[in-house]
């Protein structure tokens, strides 16, 4: 399995997969590692050449001792395309993937062909805040009247004996429609149960909550150059539609598609609408 040694010394293991020659990376979203791309490599593998990377502190990379941010996260990619000699790549982030994008992107600048922002957000607001508040009360029994970057510091020795089963219990909530949910229980549950045996990890989770409570790129999607679809769905109930709105509203070539019925998990739910919209895009 290839791995990377990024600045600080944290080792960033990544996949390559596909038979095209054109570089994508897949970035993916909080607490969960490259298997959350299921969907996407058997239909963009003709045409590119796959990039998948666990981000720090999941799957089978390092969690560093100290917290670190989006834009570290950020800085992983840049070692991981200075190992393997890329100079360009298109790059697809869904979620925290899309918030490391963002960092990627506007830094640099030149490296980035074409960009797919997924159901993500430029900083965090009361309704993502409330829905971490839920969690640490569903997850933990923690009942906090505000939470930041600082105060998770707090709970964090308190947090890292969570049932890892409650933690995805309650993300699983908030992350499928309910019909999708209840039309595929089987899948959702082998898929999470599986995670658990082999991948997730509570300390890499909230050390990479910690990164998406402080991250804000407000100012840097200004920056930000390259051609870029941002993507999201009007039944998202974790990060609202005003958030896509605002992305591409601010990045300079940027063009928003809003999919009807759409949840958080596009990327599964709505995936052939959802893999064809980011091939035609990047190849256009």
């Amino acid at each position: 399995m290839p791995y990377v040694t990024s600045f600080d010394g944290t080792k960033i293991h990544y996949e390559v997969v596909g038979r095209g020659k054109t570089p994508l990376f897949l970035i993916m979203g909080l607490g969960m590692d490259k298997r959350g791309w299921i969907f996407q490599v058997p239909y963009l593998s003709d045409d590119f050449l796959i990039f998948l990377v666990d981000n720090r502190g999941i799957g089978n990379s390092d969690i560093p001792e100290g917290f670190f941010s989006t834009a570290d996260m950020a800085q992983d990619i840049y070692e991981i395309m200075k190992k393997e000699g890329i100079q360009k790549a298109n790059f697809v982030g869904i979620s925290m993937g899309g918030m490391i994008l963002q960092k990627f992107a506007s830094k640099y600048k030149d490296m980035v062909n074409k960009l797919v922002l997924v159901c993500t957000l430029h900083k965090l607001d009361d309704h993502e805040k409330q829905l971490i508040r839920d969690g640490l009360k569903f997850a933990k029994g923690i009942e906090v009247d505000k939470i930041d970057e600082n105060i998770l510091k707090q709970y964090i020795n308190m947090l890292l004996d969570t049932d890892p089963e409650r933690v995805l219990r309650y993300i699983s909530k908030n992350l499928f429609s309910k019909e999708f949910a209840s039309n595929n229980l089987d899948f959702v549950f082998d898929f999470f149960a599986d995670y658990i045996r082999n991948g997730f990890k509570v300390k890499g989770f909230l050390k990479q909550l910690y990164a998406v409570l402080e991250h804000d790129s407000t100012e840097d999607l200004k920056e930000i150059k390259s051609d870029t679809l941002v993507l999201t769905g009007d039944a998202d109930r974790m990060v609202p539609v005003w958030k896509s709105e605002f992305i591409a509203k601010n990045i300079p070539s940027a063009k928003l598609k809003i999919i009807k019925g759409g949840s958080h998990a596009l990327n599964f739910e709505r995936y052939e609408e959802f893999n064809k919209d980011i091939r035609d895009f990047i190849l256009s």
